[in-house]
């Protein structure tokens, strides 16, 4: 059976199909933590959230290239990713059941906006269109490497969907 340090995918006899396991991302620092209901004032600028500009990272990086100053949609690889492009080849099987396969990939963080109170809807049209360039560029770049680009959307959630 496959180590849970890296991703990969199982097989499922049942439905005799591809599962993807992502089991180092329990390595995350989400620690079961309960959310509060988000504040009816959002503050424009809240340092606390690690995706505003000059914000220190979950990863534990402060003001990091990626995040230093930003004034627009802009888009990084997510600190914990569900694939990697590098993940090793899976050991071998023990059983017939208990099939695994390497998995890899990309997964990548898109700001919409640097303010943290301005959500899609809220936003211009320019600004809007920025987005949706930005989403039509990373699907193309991604595109030419990988069958499948899925773009996830959160919003003031406790987990970040990446895309």
């Amino acid at each position: 059976m496959s180590s849970p340090e890296h991703q990969h995918l199982r097989y499922n006899p049942l439905r005799e199909d591809w599962v993807l396991v992502s089991a180092h991302r329990m390595r995350r620092p989400w620690q079961g933590q309960l959310e509060k209901p988000p504040e009816e004032d959002t503050p424009r600028h809240d340092p606390a959230n690690p995706l505003c500009p000059g914000a220190t990272r979950a990863n534990g990086k402060v003001g990091s290239l990626e995040n230093r100053g930003y004034e627009s949609t802009f888009v990084f690889d997510n600190d914990f990713p569900a694939l990697q492009p590098d993940a090793p080849e899976p050991e071998p099987d023990e059983h017939p059941l208990l099939r695994s396969a390497s998995a890899r990939g990309v997964c990548k963080v898109m700001c919409f906006h640097p303010w943290t109170d301005l959500t899609l809807p809220l936003m211009s049209l320019a600004e809007i269109r920025r987005v949706i360039d930005k989403w039509a560029e990373i699907a193309v770049e991604l595109g030419a490497s990988y069958t499948w680009v899925q773009v996830s959307i959160s919003s003031r959630n406790p987990l970040p969907c990446p895309v």
